[in-house]
């Protein structure tokens, strides 16, 4: 290919990839702020979502949602669109995109999974493992996971600085490398490992026990274990796979269209990991009906009065009726 053409197609690559990193997440960050702000009313408005230990996680992970968003995403999209870095001339925006872009991406992910052990807890049928977590403990373990998370990330707030944000290669250099393995574990794999492994218990509890409306119940809470574990995985696996290239042949000799190229995997892989981060909402609403029922009665004027299930004339022990209502309000 002679040197025209190649300038050509890395031109041409980069279209495509600002493209992507600009109008593509700008819609998605739209779509995915509407979704979170309505899942943080529909569970805060609601008395019995407010008191169960899963609305801590899945309140800690709608507002890390929105962070990693307008942390992490936003800045990078009115880049591509305008060329205008929001980064460049404010130190503060710098340090807060470092942090805490990061911090929401890792928290959103162990957020779900807390979420998926604390209902294969609930649908137990021991009792201690039930009340293994509450509210409080809940709380107590989201706040240190939290800062945890702040304390591993805090040298990027250190490194980027200055009028432009920039951080020396060579002074973070082995900070860099702790990321990279960082994410094909902590952000990658184990989140897919958890939550499909709760996911497989809670069926299992639920397939277990003897209820009313057996067959409905399974089948809706299936369902959405089996969606949520889907968009966690698809959305995951580009990413991964990119960073687990760019470790093998980071010594490699590339060419700039390989670079270009390889540019525009990278920024592709991105779009579907920020599918947890804006679908959940939607995936919920499409669905549960209990989540829809939901949702209206949070935006309704009237008397907001909790969602149960169906009423059946099969007997049904009081164990089983706790968890049917507890899992139905956890879709």
């Amino acid at each position: 290919m002679s040197s025209v053409l190649t300038n050509n197609e890395i031109i041409r690559l980069q279209s495509v990839a600002k493209i992507f990193d600009g109008y593509v997440i700008l819609v998605l960050i739209i779509i995915g702020t509407i979704g979170n702000l309505l899942n943080i009313v529909a569970f805060l408005r609601n008395k019995t979502l407010r008191q169960m230990s899963n609305c801590v996680f899945m309140i800690m992970f709608f507002v890390s949602n929105l962070t990693s968003l307008w942390t992490s995403r936003f800045q990078r999209s009115m880049l591509a669109i305008t060329g205008v870095d929001l980064l460049v001339g404010s130190i503060f925006y710098c340090k807060v995109r470092w942090l805490f872009g990061r911090w929401s991406f890792n928290m959103s992910f162990t957020c779900i999974c807390l979420s998926s052990i604390d209902r294969f807890l609930y649908t137990s049928r021991n009792e201690r493992y039930r009340r293994l977590i509450t509210f409080e403990r809940a709380v107590i373990i989201t706040t240190m996971i939290s800062i945890a998370y702040i304390i591993i990330f805090m040298p990027d707030a250190i490194y980027y600085s200055g009028h432009r944000c920039m951080a020396s290669s060579s002074d973070r250099v082995i900070y860099q490398q702790f990321i990279v393995y960082f994410n094909l574990t902590m952000t990658n794999s184990i989140p897919q490992i958890t939550l499909g492994l709760f996911s497989m218990l809670t069926w299992y509890n639920l397939w277990s026990i003897r209820r009313e409306q057996h067959n409905r119940l399974r089948q809706e809470v299936t369902r959405m274990m089996l969606v949520e574990y889907t968009v966690i995985f698809i959305s995951s696996l580009p990413n991964f796979v990119y960073n687990l290239y760019a470790q093998i042949t980071q010594s490699r000799m590339k060419s700039d269209l390989q670079i270009a190229q390889e540019n525009l995997w990278k920024t592709v892989s991105v779009v579907p990991s920020f599918l947890l981060n804006i679908g959940t909402f939607y995936i919920y609403i499409i669905m549960s009906s209990a989540y829809r029922r939901n949702v209206r009665a949070a935006f309704s004027y009237g008397k907001r009065n909790q969602v149960t299930p169906h009423r059946s004339n099969l007997p049904i022990t009081r164990f089983a009726r706790q968890v049917a209502i507890k899992v139905i309000w956890r879709q």
